[in-house]
């Protein structure tokens, strides 16, 4: 039956929401999509319109129907939700609602048309939804008070794959985050970096692989972040294949760990909810729907300034010492 997941002193504009039990899709959810409106990291699947699903964003948490997915019985779950600028309009921006972008002050918009956002200047973190500009090289708005560091980018309209950027990967890389391929060279984003009030997106016609972030006509949904002292921090390391591994300094102690390596493999997910001490090796794999998997090849410890590799697979820390890795 229906029930209600509080207690995160937050009303979230994103739910992203797994089970760990069981051989489920991952769902992302957000406020400016709407409540019902999900996605699938692990698939190229269009959006759906699951009316028992996430039901409702609340004050400080969210609510679920009877969608099997989402709540079923005895089924263990878990969520990781993120605030950014609230939903009090069609454009919002740290808790204020606007009628318009440009009323919002997203103004730096070319060839593509904004259709609704929800920006965390503080928290570095926004939802930018944008019809794409097709075969012209497009500028988007992010809201943002400095460049994003790490997009999240999908086709809501048609069955695209997700396009990642990274800083750590470059801006003439792009990466797929249902699936485990390679870091892959590409105009994805106009070799350009993204700047404090634009991200750039390489021109789209006919079947080229811009297409799935820039398609004429069609929608998409962007989730930008960048470095927020004390909060989150994107970068890059070189594996050593030792079990005594690299430290990897961030200035907080993590909740959540996400690592790609650049050369295949999956993308790796470790937090300190589902599991309270270390080292941490309950994985979930983000381009799959496999159910949680206890793997010491990725394990690692989450300290109170950074986290410490424990293991040597090539998921997270490849012997060889030639692959990079973005976390």
């Amino acid at each position: 039956s229906s029930q209600t997941i509080g207690g995160l002193n937050m009303s979230p504009d994103l739910v992203w929401l797994k089970s760990r039990s069981h051989t489920y899709d991952h769902y992302l959810t957000d406020t400016v999509r709407g409540a019902t409106k999900s996605l699938r990291s692990n698939t190229v699947a269009d959006e759906d319109t699951l009316t028992q699903g996430l039901t409702a964003f609340t004050s400080d948490g969210f609510s679920v129907g009877n969608e099997g997915q989402f709540n079923n019985t005895g089924r263990t779950m878990v969520a990781w939700c993120w605030r950014a600028g609230g939903s009090k309009g069609t454009f919002n921006v740290d808790g204020v609602g606007y009628a318009s972008a440009a009323a919002a002050g997203l103004t730096g918009t070319n060839y593509a048309t904004l259709i609704g956002a929800s920006v965390g200047t503080k928290q570095g973190f926004s939802i930018i939804r944008y019809q794409g500009g097709g075969n012209y090289v497009t500028t988007v708005s992010h809201g943002l008070l400095q460049a994003p560091q790490f997009m999240l980018i999908k086709n809501m309209d048609d069955a695209d794959d997700w396009t990642c950027y990274h800083e750590g990967a470059g801006n003439s890389n792009y990466l797929t985050l249902n699936s485990n391929a390679d870091s892959t060279d590409g105009t994805m984003f106009n070799d350009t970096t993204p700047t404090s009030t634009v991200f750039t997106l390489g021109a789209a016609s006919g079947s080229d692989y811009h297409n799935r972030a820039n398609r004429s006509g069609y929608d998409y949904i962007s989730y930008l972040w960048h470095d927020v002292p004390g909060l989150q921090k994107f970068g890059k390391y070189v594996g050593n294949g030792n079990a005594d591994g690299s430290y990897i300094e961030l200035g907080f102690r993590p909740s959540l760990v996400i690592i790609k390596n650049l050369v295949g493999q999956n993308w790796v997910l470790h937090d300190s909810v589902r599991e309270t001490f270390n080292p941490v090796s309950r994985q979930i794999l983000v381009s799959t729907d496999a159910a949680e998997n206890d793997f010491s090849g990725n394990a690692k410890d989450l300290l109170s300034n950074g986290f410490k590799l424990r293991g040597t697979n090539s998921g997270t820390n490849d012997s060889d010492g030639a692959n990079t890795y973005v976390y």
